[in-house]
């Protein structure tokens, strides 16, 4: 499929290269000309100086700029293309309004996205023909989880995997430091938790049922593991990341 990028920021960059992986053509398109430039270089894929450029070569528009460089941005005559948005705080109805005559697709990844691993919620829309879902679902596969959603719920969905991967890592960088100070190895203590992390959410695939059953098998009565528990809880962790989650919510629902 031709793609359009239009941003070639953070999140740009990572839809590039992984779309470029995945055998579809890219055309990119950014402000900054001298970036842009080299990851064409780097991914072999055609660049356009302006937006309308990019789309007349493509079938689906990436949309990964900045929300406040949406307004004014002219990509000349859309009939039938398909429109994903990546604009937090950006509205289907707002994007309707801008492109009229696309398909348009609010969409949430997460960075995750650079190692085919992302969550990718999408908008459901009553506009989308099962066409034009199966041409994104298509594009997107092998990315990650694509996740339809109702439009109501994805500041929710922003907040806890659009932002996750941040509050996850700094748990791991915790564990770490913690693995640092009983005498272990920097490298050690990441190779430790990183494992650590894939064999519960493997555990947590394969038992299907609530978490705290699963940890409930790990803490056995009077234990090592129930004593950490304790501390878990009189440190307030668990009301702490919930805490987090919610912040990013509310902020999310603000910028919205």
């Amino acid at each position: 499929m031709r793609v359009a990028i239009l941003g070639c920021g953070v999140m740009g960059s990572a839809f590039a290269r992984q779309l470029s992986l995945h055998g579809h053509q890219v055309i990119l398109c950014d402000r900054n000309q001298e970036k842009t430039e080299a990851l064409v270089k780097e991914l072999e894929c055609t660049f356009a100086r302006e937006p309308k450029e990019a789309v007349a070569q493509a079938e689906f528009i990436l949309l990964a700029i900045k929300p406040k460089d949406l307004k004014g941005l002219d990509l000349g005559t859309l009939d039938g293309h398909i429109v994903m948005s990546i604009l937090v705080g950006t509205t289907a109805g707002e994007l309707k309004r801008a492109f009229k005559g696309a398909f348009v697709i609010r969409s949430m990844p997460n960075l995750a996205l650079r190692c085919g691993e992302s969550v990718i919620a999408l908008v459901e829309d009553a506009d989308l023909s099962e066409e034009v879902v199966v041409k994104v679902e298509h594009l997107l596969k092998g990315l990650g989880l694509i996740f339809w959603t109702q439009e109501e719920k994805i500041d929710a969905i922003t907040a806890l995997a659009g932002s996750g991967p941040a509050f996850v890592i700094a748990v791991m960088e915790a564990m770490i430091e913690s693995g640092i100070a009983m005498g272990l190895r920097a490298d050690e203590a990441k190779e430790l938790v990183l494992q650590t992390l894939l064999g519960a959410v493997a555990l947590l695939k394969a038992e299907k049922g609530h978490p705290g059953a699963v940890r409930w098998q790990i803490a056995a009565p009077g234990g090592t593991t129930i004593a950490g528990m304790k501390a878990f809880e009189e440190q307030g962790v668990r009301a702490g990341i919930m805490h987090t989650i919610l912040a990013t919510f509310e902020r999310t629902k603000e910028i919205g």
